[in-house]
């Protein structure tokens, strides 16, 4: 429901307004003159990843990408500059804060986490991709962080984290809510986590750590909220819509949230990378910043004073391009790390001697995917794990130019921190698996060290057969392992349910190593100096 100003005049419209009916679509200043109402502005940030400075767009889908947007800095200068415009504000991050930047990475998030804490923040939500290096760097985050952490939905060994028995528990800090009073009245956040962390980080991961559906937390932290008599309520989730008119999947529940809990009148999301400023979902108003810190999120809450009724609500985005300045306090609070950081990333790690191409087709792998495969098998062959094959999707959307190789293009790679882990497929399970990822949406999976074939019936896929390298047949009763990652273990968010249900089985023994497919690939260039067609059996 849009409602716009009648010509009579503010006043009277405002007066129509107290009987229930909220606005959303009038910017904060439309209120300002009237000294009945105050307004109460939420800004946000999400899906930072990392990024200090600005960055590019994701390619649409002509394959263009915009430059020199986004990053905290500036976020950070479009913040202060709305504090300066409205004293009566709080800032929340919605999660994914530190995963996803080099210089991110060398500090293990912590300096995202001082970069958040000197701009007083009032509360961040976690993310799914706050649990990529395992449990310890998010206890340490939680540790630092002078906001309030929150997620409602946040179980540890199967108690709420704000149930923790033992309140020394790293993560015993997590709060289901925050009330904060601003100008008189009381506005409460319910963090709520994406439910859909075990599609996506395997068990060892997590350490423990579970996003329980999120309807019965946030229904709980609203009937708290009643007993503490907010004036709003407002739900920071990190989970979102993947657009407009878009229905909910496994892990985002926005739709449900909004349909099915009576008393929310805002929701903030995040995850799904979408910008989405200004909508509505039924009675609640949403709004989505994108990520990178490429859009900024703003949410005005406006209340009267006499009656103390929310009247009106708007929500915005706006975008961090090369007009908004670069804070200075940040730049020079992260700059020695990200001077250490480009030192780093301009590292030389070894040569590739001849061009490698992308083009590939269901059981032939790329020969950018074979330096990926190739270097994992040496990864694990130097820990003393031999493996039979390596199975692995390609990043890489063009292919590798011959020459000098940094730490920079191995991040090109492989810009995520996956782990490998290893387990036991039957002939059988191999080609279950392969027709399943030949299949899938978007997937550029192959297996390396076998022979594939693979056939087409309209758009489908098919493994028909596999065989050894030489075109011996699989012994039937035999378990061959394959190396993976973790990511694809845990079925990549719902993309390889098969693969997941034969990995994770008992007799597939499953081994996880504290090793990263970057990390690979950087060592299989530092330990062979120049890598070759050959040294990827390549044929000429």
């Amino acid at each position: 429901m849009r409602i716009h100003t009648p010509r009579f005049g503010r006043r009277a419209f405002l007066r129509q307004l107290g009987g229930g009916a909220l606005a959303y679509t009038l910017p904060w200043q439309a209120y300002a003159e009237d000294d009945d109402l105050v307004t109460i502005s939420i800004f946000n940030t999400t899906d930072l990843h990392g990024h200090i400075v600005p960055t590019q767009t994701y390619a649409d889908k002509d394959g263009k990408v915009v430059t020199d947007v986004g990053g905290l800095a500036r976020c950070a200068t479009q913040i202060q500059a709305w504090k300066a415009e409205n004293p009566n504000h709080m800032v929340l991050d919605i999660g994914d804060i530190y995963q996803g930047t080099h210089v991110s990475l060398s500090t293990r998030g912590q300096l995202m986490m001082r970069l958040l804490n000197g701009m007083n923040y009032d509360a961040w939500v976690i993310g799914n991709h706050e649990f990529d290096w395992g449990p310890e760097p998010l206890a340490d985050a939680v540790k630092v962080s002078t906001p309030a952490v929150l997620g409602s939905n946040a179980k540890i060994d199967g108690v709420y984290a704000n149930m923790l028995k033992d309140k020394t528990h790293p993560l015993a800090k997590i709060k289901p809510y925050l009330i904060k009073e601003i100008a008189g009245f009381r506005i409460g956040i319910i963090g709520s986590i994406t439910p859909g962390l075990p599609a996506w980080s395997a068990p060892r991961l997590l350490g423990g750590f579970e996003a329980a559906p999120p309807i019965r937390s946030v229904l709980y932290a609203l009937s708290r909220m009643k007993k503490e008599r907010v004036d709003a309520v407002i739900v920071a989730a990190h989970m979102g819509l993947k657009g407009i008119g878009v229905p909910d999947d496994f892990a985002n529940r926005i739709t449900e949230i909004a349909n099915e809990v009576e008393g929310v009148h805002a929701i903030i999301a995040g995850h799904t990378h979408k910008e989405i400023p200004s909508h509505k979902i039924g009675e609640v108003a949403y709004t989505q910043a994108g990520y990178y810190g490429i859009q900024c999120g703003r949410t005005d809450l406006v209340f009267s004073k006499s009656s103390r009724k929310l009247i009106a609500i708007n929500t915005s985005t706006k975008l961090m391009d090369k007009s908004v300045a670069q804070d200075p306090a940040i730049l020079s609070a992260s700059a020695k790390d990200r001077q250490t950081s480009d030192a780093e990333w301009a590292r030389a790690i070894g040569e590739l001697k001849q061009d490698l191409t992308k083009d590939s087709v269901p059981g032939k792998p790329a020969q950018t995917l074979l330096l990926l495969t190739r270097a994992i098998r040496h990864a694990l062959e130097e820990r003393k794990v031999p493996v039979d094959g390596v199975l692995h999707g390609n990043f890489l959307e063009t292919g590798i130019a011959a020459g000098r190789k940094t730490i920079a293009d191995a991040w090109e790679v492989v810009p995520y921190e996956n782990h490998l882990c290893t387990a036991g497929f039957t002939r059988e399970d191999l080609l279950a698996v392969l027709t399943e990822v030949f299949n899938s949406k978007m997937s550029t999976h192959n297996l390396d060290g076998f022979k594939v074939t693979a056939t087409k019936s309209g758009r489908k896929w098919q493994a028909t057969d596999i065989t050894l390298p030489d075109g011996k047949p699989l012994d039937p009763e035999r378990r061959y392992r394959i190396a993976l990652n973790s990511y694809d273990a845990q079925s990549g968010g719902r993309r390889y349910e098969i693969l997941n249900k034969i990995a994770t089985s008992a007799e597939a023994k499953q081994e996880f190593f504290p090793v990263q497919s970057r990390e690979a690939l950087i060592g299989f260039f530092t330990a062979r100096k120049s890598i070759s067609h050959a040294d990827l059996g390549i044929e000429r």
